[in-house]
């Protein structure tokens, strides 16, 4: 990742935790003795009419009142309304849905100021990027209320399981876990759960001051949920901690049924198949039969041609397009997710059928160690791509391909070193970028190594 576009600590533990008094669980994480090296600081930075809202908003979830066919939400014509008369990119648009176009990743990623609300506040812009598994990686804003709205979205899915988080300010209710050369890492609060530890940590070994560390962390912690994707899911498999979880929850990635059933067997407890995008957080969850269950009210799916803006028969497979969310700083209408499936609601419940969306494609150094695709993408946001594909073959050697606005002569050089420099000594790597549109999906992971 480019030096300009690293975060940096900018705001005070007072200013991340507004409504927090009792910090010492805080410390107490971050000055462990077992700790790994955290390299930033985050908080939800609530104050107390954003946790009205957050509180309001995990009631809401609970009721589960979606849609029926051929009808629409009852909350579509305000949204619409509200949408076209105070975000500039739906300025003049039409306030009925079925007059919108489709929109696309890179309308976000070219001009993101264009689809905050004029009822923002830019005090409380929040910026993630995205981890670029189905695009080109990007930014995406945030404010406090939409950001903290994934802890009720994930109880709205523990409940039914009769599985409630803890709301203690002496225990660590989520641990998100990865497993990447590098990405942001730290121990937070959540305000929502009454001052509950909130941690990010990557077990990659360089992150932590001793190998046993990782094990030794966890198992005094013991989070009741744990959030990741496959990859780190497996490394975590192959670290044994004793750990018993209430839950975990796989997302970024498709959960095969053979890592599931491990993590089931070797943790005891349930494991949730997330489909989730970083531009609307939660989607649907896994439902078995090759379903996976809408989770959010406020989100309308709809199913487009692949390549032509025009709505497919209800039953038909296309391309996944959802309106909706509750992020004023990123409203959005009719956005092509990039996923494809086909729908059908069952009980007034929309279920998304046969979902194509992201295979966890593991690469391999010389040595077999591998690299998680999302590391590919990170390192790819360096460089002014529209998109990429990249292949790894049997005898390990590297295929990459860029799709540019520009072309800078050096740039394929450029991008074969960073790759190089990933993928480490004896691997070879081709690289080419071309003015092209790409024909395919915007970003494509593939391997002939099983």
């Amino acid at each position: 990742m480019d030096a300009s576009k690293k975060p940096t600590v900018a705001l005070t533990d007072e200013e991340r935790f507004p409504l927090i008094n009792d910090l010492f669980y805080l410390k107490q994480m971050q000055q462990d003795d077992t700790a790994p090296k955290f390299n930033f600081q985050s908080g939800d930075r609530l104050r107390s009419e954003q946790l009205a809202h957050v509180k309001s908003y995990a009631s809401k979830i609970k009721t589960k009142q979606f849609w029926n066919t051929d009808s629409q939400p009852s909350w579509m014509s305000e949204y619409l309304n509200w949408c076209t008369s105070t975000v500039p990119f739906y300025t003049n648009r039409s306030n009925v849905l079925t007059s919108h176009p489709t929109i696309r990743r890179r309308d976000i990623h070219d001009s993101p100021w264009q689809f905050v609300s004029a009822d923002c506040d830019l005090k409380d812009l929040l910026v993630y990027q995205t981890s670029g598994t189905t695009g080109a990686a990007m930014d995406v804003v945030f404010d406090p209320i939409s950001q903290a709205c994934w802890i009720p979205q994930l109880e709205s899915l523990l409940q039914p399981l009769g599985i409630r988080l803890s709301r203690s300010n002496r225990h660590v209710a989520i641990a998100l876990i990865c497993d990447q050369q590098t990405t942001i890492t730290y121990a937070s609060l959540s305000t929502y759960l009454d001052g509950a530890g909130v941690l990010k940590i990557n077990l990659n070994p360089s992150e932590w001051k001793r190998d046993d560390d990782r094990r030794d962390f966890l198992e005094k912690y013991n989070p009741e949920v744990l959030t990741g994707d496959p990859f780190a899911f497996n490394s975590l498999l192959a670290l044994q901690p004793n750990i018993r979880p209430k839950a975990m929850v796989s997302s970024a990635m498709k959960l095969t049924n053979d890592l599931r059933q491990k993590l089931e067997s070797y943790f005891d407890c349930p494991v949730l198949d997330i489909y989730s995008l970083t531009e609307c957080r939660m989607v649907a969850v896994a439902d078995g039969d090759g379903r996976h269950r809408a989770i959010r009210p406020e989100l309308y799916f709809e199913i487009f041609h692949p390549q032509e803006d025009v709505l497919m028969p209800p039953g038909e497979r296309g391309e996944l397009v959802i309106t909706g969310g509750n992020n004023p700083f990123l409203p959005l209408i009719r956005y092509r997710t990039g996923d494809f499936c086909s729908m059908t609601i069952d009980n007034g419940t929309p279920y998304l059928v046969d979902l194509e969306a992201r295979l966890p494609i593991a690469y391999y150094r010389s040595d077999g160690s591998f690299i998680n695709n999302i590391d590919i993408s990170r390192a790819m946001t360096d460089f002014p791509l529209v998109g990429f594909s990249i292949h790894q073959q049997i005898d390990k050697h590297v295929t990459f391909k860029g799709w540019c606005s520009t072309l800078d002569e050096r740039m394929s050089e450029k991008i074969r070193a960073t790759l190089e420099d990933l993928f480490g000594e004896n691997i070879s790597v081709k690289v080419s970028c071309t003015r092209e549109t790409p024909t395919t999906k915007p970003v494509s992971f593939t391997s002939d190594i099983g």
